[in-house]
């Protein structure tokens, strides 16, 4: 089995600990708060930079650089960051958005906001997303636009997609740094949508991003944005403490997406002894989010044995948008299935070396 990484300095976060401070309870999800982090929202408090100003600015202007996309929004929220787009597409009653079944609610929410019918796809055998196929077998005269995500860090190859005219939706949320060909991941989407809640791959403690090409489109979300913008308007702005901190996390954001896979190379060589598998295969331009696993086993017994490990996993996508619309589980059996039986173990950068040898040790026991 591979050992864990030594300990790698992101900022002034300490990745290693002594193993008599490593806690018996091993959490599912954890921020990479550094000294970086408090010193850049304290300098933000004591200037009395609160509001939207210029933290925010400098934040939306270095992601659109990393990005390579020409505009930035900064927003409260990842359901603020949806709803601004699909204002800019002028989406409304009869209009129909497609969107995986086995998703985060946030585009559901914001479409319920404008009066428009969610399509629900479900995910392909085995994969975390719809195919290319499925989603444009739902494509009609009704479609104005069709949301995709690179769900835990894992690429969603648009392909066929491009060939659509239709506007994509592209959540980077889980992937955000990563690139597709050597282009950064959502640059190609007709808006790129990211999420910096604590569990994403940089946080702000919560809070989004809306990116774009389309001048008109920018031009429509900036005004619609602001709290004192043409009627309607909704105060979608993220504040200045949220955006210095967001500028330290993505200063360094390529440490974490490198410790993310360091500790996902440990995770899958301790798998291989198993009848348990993830995904897909390695990768070096995964983000890895999360690190999903479908365990050969009853819930029951993954329930159990984790909890015994002191260990805590979790399912990353519980509940499913087609059951939060209240439609038949048989029609989307593939996100049905994996919303019981995907299971996420931890892996995020502060996982100390004991920790990862534990959880490491504890999947390759789990027979």
């Amino acid at each position: 089995m591979m050992r864990a990484p030594q300990g790698i300095r992101i900022g002034n976060a300490i990745t290693d600990a002594p193993a008599a401070t490593v806690l018996m309870k091993i959490i599912s999800n954890k921020p990479t708060i550094t000294r970086k982090d408090l010193e850049a929202v304290l300098d933000c408090l004591i200037h009395d930079e609160l509001t939207t100003g210029n933290a925010i600015k400098n934040l939306e202007n270095a992601l659109s650089e990393k990005m390579n996309l020409q505009y930035s929004l900064a927003t409260n929220t990842l359901t603020a960051a949806y709803h601004l787009a699909f204002n800019a597409l002028q989406i409304g009653e009869g209009d129909e958005v497609i969107i995986p079944s086995f998703f985060d609610p946030a585009p559901l929410n914001a479409l319920s906001l404008c009066g428009g019918r969610a399509v629900l796809a479900d995910n392909d055998q085995n994969l975390p997303f719809p195919s290319e196929q499925t989603i444009t077998g739902l494509i009609t005269e009704r479609t104005r636009a069709v949301v995709i995500g690179h769900l835990f860090g894992f690429h969603y190859h648009k392909g066929l997609l491009k060939q659509a005219s239709v506007p994509v939706i592209e959540d980077i949320s889980h992937a955000v740094g990563t690139q597709i060909d050597d282009t950064p991941a959502g640059s190609d989407a007709t808006f790129a949508v990211a999420s910096f809640a604590a569990s994403m791959i940089i946080t702000t403690g919560n809070g989004g991003m809306v990116m774009t090409n389309n001048s008109k489109h920018y031009s429509r979300m900036r005004e619609i944005r602001s709290s004192a913008g043409q009627y309607p308007c909704y105060d979608y702005g993220m504040t200045d403490l949220q955006g210095a901190m967001g500028i330290t996390q993505l200063n360094k954001l390529q440490d974490m997406l490198d410790r993310r896979r360091q500790i996902a190379k440990i995770f899958y060589e301790a798998l291989k002894i198993t009848s348990h598998r993830t995904l897909f295969p390695y990768s070096d331009s995964f983000a890895f989010q999360s690190f999903p696993v479908l365990f050969d086993a009853s819930i029951e017994k993954v329930e159990k044995y984790w909890k015994k490990t002191g260990i805590e996993v979790v399912n990353p996508v519980k509940t499913p948008l087609h059951t939060l619309m209240g439609l038949n589980n048989a029609d989307y059996p593939v996100s049905e299935r994996m919303a019981k039986k995907l299971f996420s173990i931890p892996i995020y950068p502060t996982l100390t070396r004991d920790n990862i040898d534990m959880i490491s040790r504890m999947l390759s026991k789990f027979i």
